[in-house]
């Protein structure tokens, strides 16, 4: 199979030297704006070289941002060229329409990277979807966040260390704010939301706090509550309505998401049946993420078309007010929310039970008093 690759980064690169090693795809034409001498002829700046080509069969889109790759990936589609993609924020808004075209044309879109970097996640999920109703979607899809919460839990160390440290060892983007204030986890639950419940969730309604502010002394708190904080996305069906949100969670230290580590994940679902999955591994990472890739186009080649069994008809109503759960809130303001103090912790409350709509729509009232306050769901 002939490959025209958007993107010759990380994970392209990752691509290209997988598929170096096989006989039975090639990456034909790479589109990147840079040099790189080593691609040599292959190497494009336009577009149109790789969509104009009758040889290639499938396009590869592995530039991040939402545009030019939204226009690239429906274009490819729309001329019958299989797409692959592991772009999280792009497919977050674009899914259902990349799926009508591809639909349409009679193309196929694999998005398997997309979510969960090398773990087998969303393949799976989408095999159960066609004979299970998925009730709820959640877990740890960060690994940036996870490493950092975990760094901090073991080690006792402030949030801007950790942080720095992680950039250092090439765990955290320079510009880590997608990750830390939990725009990359609200992507991730909004394909799988999607997927999973067959009605497109809009990602603006998705309810997001992020780890920004969280401190030292918070973890000590934790400790003396017997918890442990993790970046925890989650989004259920509640009749005819969604609720999805992604929250800092406490949660026991047996529990399987405290036991985490490092930038690992661990994604699940549960259905109708009582059956719960859950899905263990890297989240990220150049040969990981590019191995799923492969898999995607392996699986084109051999004629599967999970994706065309899974489609995404209309739009989900997003109702946070449908979960309820008591929250760990530290500020240097009056609570606007029913809470006590936590004895021994200047500043920290627990709240009595409040839903997540009205938690979230009272800190972000809260925070023109303390832009430093920190809040997490305490799972029980």
């Amino acid at each position: 199979m002939n490959i025209g690759l958007l993107g010759y980064g990380t994970i392209g690169s990752g691509v290209g030297e997988l598929t170096a090693l096989r006989d039975d795809m090639s990456v034909k034409r790479v589109l990147d704006l840079r040099d790189i001498p080593e691609l040599g002829d292959k190497l494009t700046k336009r577009f149109e070289d790789i969509l104009e080509d009758a040889e290639i069969e499938t396009v590869v889109e592995l530039m991040g941002g939402i545009n030019p790759a939204y226009d690239f990936l429906s274009r490819s589609l729309a001329a019958g060229k299989n797409a692959v993609t592991a772009n999280k924020l792009m497919l977050s808004y674009h899914l259902a329409d990349l799926l009508e075209i591809a639909k349409k044309t009679g193309a196929k879109l694999k998005i398997d990277a997309s979510v969960g970097g090398g773990i087998p996640y969303l393949y799976n999920l989408i095999r159960a979807r066609r004979i299970e109703k998925i009730q709820n979607v959640f877990g740890i899809v960060n690994g940036t966040t996870n490493l950092i919460l975990d760094t901090m839990q073991e080690a006792g160390t402030d949030f801007d260390v950790v942080l720095k440290e992680a950039q250092k060892a090439g765990y955290a983007e320079a510009n880590p704010n997608a990750d830390i204030d939990g725009i990359d986890a609200r992507s991730k639950v909004c394909i799988t939301a999607s997927l999973a419940f067959g009605k497109f969730v809009d990602p603006e309604k998705i309810a997001v706090a992020g780890i920004r502010t969280i401190k030292a002394a918070d973890v000590e708190a934790f400790k003396a509550m017997k918890m442990v904080c993790r970046l925890i996305v989650n989004a259920e069906q509640k009749d005819e309505t969604v609720a999805a949100f992604v929250e800092p969670t406490l949660v026991a230290p047996d529990r399987l998401e405290a036991n985490v580590h490092k930038n690992y994940n661990l994604i699940g679902w549960n259905c109708a049946n009582g059956n719960m999955q859950y899905f263990y591994g890297q989240g990220a990472g150049k040969i990981p993420t590019a191995t799923n890739v492969l898999l995607g186009i392996n699986d084109i080649m051999g004629g599967e078309d999970l994706m065309g069994g899974c489609p995404i008809d209309g739009k989900a109503v997003i109702d946070n007010s449908a979960v309820s759960h008591r929250y760990y809130l530290r500020t240097t303001a009056k609570p606007n929310v029913s809470a006590v103090a936590l004895e021994g912790f200047e500043g920290v409350y627990i709240t009595d039970v409040i839903s997540v709509a009205e938690m979230h729509a009272a800190m972000a009232e809260l925070k023109g008093q303390d832009e430093g306050l920190f809040f997490a769901a305490i799972s029980e």
